[in-house]
This record gives C-alpha cells, structure tokens and sequence, in this order.
C-alpha cells in the first residue's frame, strides 16, 4: 500500500507563493532603483576646468620645493625633481584634484610650490605634472598640454614608470 506525501493545503500554497511574488518585486524594485538612481536625479556638473594661466609667465616664477624633502617617496621625489624643470608648463595647467577650492590654488604649479607640500601626496597632481613632463619632452606646447589635461588623458600615466628614486 503506498502512502502519499500529505498535501499542502491551498491556503498554504497561497501564501507560499505570496511571499515568493513580493520577494521578487522587493528584489526588482531594488535593483531597479540602484540601477536608474543616477539618472533619476542628475547631479550638477562641476565647474567645467579648475583655475590655470592661459599664457606663460611674465615674471619669475616660484621654486619648486626640493625633491629631497620627499625622500622614501620615490613618485614624489620624481615628480618634484621634473617640475622644477617644466614650471612654466605647470603653471598654465590646471589641477584636476581641485586644490583651488580648498588650498586656494591657482594653477598645477602651485602644488609643487606650496609648503602645504600637497602635490607629495596627490595622484592627481603626481599623474597631471608626470603627463606634462612626459608631453613637453615630446615636443608639446604648454596650451596643447592644456588641452590633453581637460580632456583627461593625464589619467593614463602610469605610476609605476616613476616608482624608483630619482637616479643621477
């Protein structure tokens, strides 16, 4: 004589399904509103370019603190050592991190003069002066530089390039 497995009541099968049906529309509400989140509510553009000179200096121009400040910092080191040989690039880019909103910056220069020493510790200026240097070795005019930077090519530097202490 077999025996059968004793049947759910309809009652329990309803809710059984129920909640099966409002777990998967609380899943894809969810996920529905992680997914259109960002366009649901647009965030305001930033300012399209931070601060930078469009033209070369007309003076001197600050120094570049040492590079040797930065010792057991090898991108520091280096990027400190080769802006003090593009100063009149840096100071017609503009700096990416947006320093100028909070240190008061007027252009990338500013980073590697500064005593706030901020450029030491900013992937954005360390990326942004390597790319500049990098360019301006190549040939590339300061504006043209400029307009590499806007665009976001500096973002493509790799840092591992500039991971050794400067060598003489």
């Amino acid at each position: 004589m077999r025996t059968q497995p004793p049947e759910k009541s309809l009652r329990e099968l309803g809710a059984a399904r129920m909640c099966l049906v409002a777990a998967i529309a609380i899943f894809a509400a969810f996920a529905f509103s992680r997914l259109t989140s960002s366009y649901a509510a647009p965030q305001a553009p930033r300012a399209s370019v931070p601060p930078f000179h469009s033209r070369s200096p007309r003076g001197p121009l600050p120094q570049v603190l040492p590079w040797r400040e930065f010792a057991g910092n090898p991108w520091a080191e280096n990027a400190y050592r080769l802006a003090a040989r593009i100063r009149p690039v840096l100071y017609q880019q503009p700096c990416y991190c947006w320093c100028s909103r909070n240190l008061g910056h007027a252009c990338l220069l500013d980073c590697f003069t500064r005593p706030d020493k901020h450029a030491a510790d900013c992937q954005t200026c360390l990326k942004e002066a390597f790319f500049a240097y990098q360019q301006t070795m190549r040939g590339v005019n300061a504006r043209t530089i400029r307009a590499q930077i806007i665009k976001g090519d500096w973002t493509k530097v790799n840092l591992a390039l500039y991971s050794r202490p400067p060598a003489f």
